[in-house]
């Protein structure tokens, strides 16, 4: 009888990275993305943050172009407020609903690539505002969102 092992959220996410990251080094030599792709390497599964919602924009960011150099591309530089608006991360400030940002080390960031630590020294990191107070993300998907 076999058994069918199905892998963990991240790992998937992490092999997605690597493959996309790796295709664009090789391909597009001498642009830096090689020295981000070998610290993702040295710094294993650890480089991803923990929060759910981080994993899903970045797994739907590297997976969602069609070649990896677009892949790469939008993942350099997209920032939160650029995603759709099922991924967006959202929080309420007083009665106004505004785009968070990423607090990690104490140090704020707006970028998608932001999310993924790069030294590979942890996975922590929370959603905040732009002060890096830790803000609660809205969940939007019932809602009706007036952009």
């Amino acid at each position: 009888m076999m058994k069918q092992i199905t892998e963990a959220k991240d790992v998937t996410i992490y092999k997605n990275l690597l493959r996309q990251l790796g295709d664009y080094a090789t391909s597009n030599q001498m642009t830096g993305v090689s020295k981000l792709f070998q610290q993702v390497i040295d710094g294993g599964i650890k480089v991803l943050p923990k929060d759910d919602r981080a994993l899903s924009i970045i797994d739907r960011t590297i997976i969602s172009a069609a070649n990896p150099a677009s892949s790469v591309q939008k993942f350099l530089n997209v920032r939160f407020s650029d995603l759709s608006i099922d991924l967006r991360p959202i929080v309420k400030n007083g009665r106004r609903k505004e785009v968070a940002f990423w607090c990690r080390n104490g140090e704020v960031f707006d970028k998608v690539c932001d999310l993924i630590s790069f030294s590979g020294k942890g996975r922590s990191g929370y959603w905040c505002n732009i002060r890096g107070d830790k803000m609660e993300l809205l969940d939007i998907s019932f809602e009706e969102v007036v952009v």
